[in-house]
Parts: structure tokens; sequence; C-alpha cells
């Protein structure tokens, strides 16, 4: 049970000094710090002492930086003095007052003056969205035009426009069309009777006029009425037959 005496030791301090104490407003851990130098000054009988950050931090249980910050604080407002490490309080109460209106006045005019540069940034940055450079619009004006003026095409005409400048031309008369990929599966398929194949087809187009979708599948379908039975032996004049080596002659032989 705690049982403070005046005999175990007591710190004087005038009563004037003690009342505007009283009228002080401080954050607490400035309290703290200012309690701690009244008794380490005053406790002594002494108006100054030297007291290190690790003494005060010992006796409140604040850290050093917290400590630092209010020993500055308490120094712009004049409550406390400090030579180097020796600190002492400011015994002339009516210079805090004075001090700390002047501070308050000095903090006021400083965060008008900071609202104001806020209000005036956040206008100009409002501006700027606003009203984007011209040279900012041009690229993007441009952009629009070139989406309005260009034609509607849809997607099966620009896969066909796609495809058309992709294939490669086969045959004596250049009319088989043949992707680089359809051509290398046809030719590991067929091996040597794959020129004869589109030989026979690219007749059969120019002479007959026929049109396949796809001239790719359309050798392949040969093949496959091959092995269901179809005719037996190839028209060298009827390209939906499979042609043989040796089958195709070319027309000026005719």
């Amino acid at each position: 049970m705690a049982n403070p005496q005046l005999e175990d030791g007591h710190t004087r301090i005038a009563n004037e000094l003690l009342e505007h104490l009283m009228r002080l407003y401080l954050a607490p851990n400035q309290w703290q710090v200012l309690l701690c130098i009244i008794r380490k000054t005053y406790g002594f009988q002494k108006k100054a002492d030297f007291i290190a950050n690790r003494q005060i931090v010992e006796d409140t249980g604040l850290v050093k930086s917290t400590i630092s910050r209010a020993l500055k604080r308490l120094e712009l407002r004049n409550i406390v003095i400090r030579r180097g490490k020796y600190i002492g309080i400011q015994k002339d109460w009516s210079l805090w007052r004075e001090l700390a209106e002047q501070s308050t006045n000095e903090k006021l005019a400083e965060q008008s003056t900071l609202v104001s540069k806020l209000a005036e940034q956040s206008t100009n940055e409002k501006l700027a969205d606003r009203q984007p450079k011209l040279a900012d619009r041009k690229p993007l004006l441009a952009e629009q035009s070139t989406k309005v003026s260009s034609p509607r095409v849809t997607q099966k005409k620009k896969e066909t426009i796609q495809k058309k400048l992709y294939k490669r031309k086969y045959g004596e008369f250049n009319n088989v069309l043949l992707y680089d990929l359809e051509y290398q599966k046809l030719k590991e398929r067929f091996n040597s009777r794959l020129p004869v194949m589109i030989e026979s087809l690219s007749e059969g187009i120019a002479s007959k006029g026929y049109k396949y979708q796809s001239h790719y599948a359309t050798i392949l379908s040969w093949e496959r009425r091959e092995k269901k039975g179809g005719q037996d032996g190839a028209h060298r004049r009827n390209p939906r037959s499979v042609p043989k080596p040796g089958e195709y002659t070319p027309p000026e032989q005719i």
C-alpha cells in the first residue's frame, strides 16, 4: 500500500507557478516530460540541471522520439529553457501566454496558407482534366475519325480476305489455292501423287469451271471416294476422280 510522506522527500514549487501550470493546456506526453523536469530540478532545489533523454525515458516510460518532440514543443512555447543538456522550467509564466498566442497565430496562418495552396492545386488539377491540351486532343480526334471512316466489314468477310492474302497458287493455271500448312499436309499424305492431283484439279477448274469452297478439302475427298470403292481409275479430264501417277497429260499434248 502506497504511503507517501513529505519526510521522504518533496518538491517545493511556488503556488503562483503551480496555479498557472493548472491553466496550461499541453498534450499528455508533454505534461509527463514537464513534470519530470520539475521533479529533476525543483525536487533537488535547482532551477536547471543536466537531464539526459535517457533519464526521462526511465522516469516516464516514453520512447526517445516522443520525448524529443515534446521537449522541442515545450521549448518553442518557452515553457522550458534548454542550454545543451541543461534543462529548466521558465518561471516567468507571462512569457508562456505571449509565446503560446504567437505560436497559435503562426500555426493558424500556416494552416490557412496550406489550405489555400491545396485548394489552388485542386482547382488547377480539375481545370487540367477538363481542358486537355490541344496536342493531346489531335491524336484522339484522328483516331475517332479513322474509326468512323473505316468500312464495316463482317468477321466472315475479314476471314475470307485474310485467307486470300495468305493462300498460295498452284497448278499450271495458278488456280489451285492452298495454305502452306495445307500443302505440307497433302505432301506428307500423297507424296509423289500430289503434283498429279493438283494439276488435274487445276485443269478441271480452268476447262470446266469447277468451283470448290476449299481445294484442300476437295483433294482429300478424292481419296475418301476411292477408298469407298468409287470409280476405278481416274479420267484425266475429271478432277473429281483421283488421278494416278502417269495418267495426267498436259494440255499441249492432247
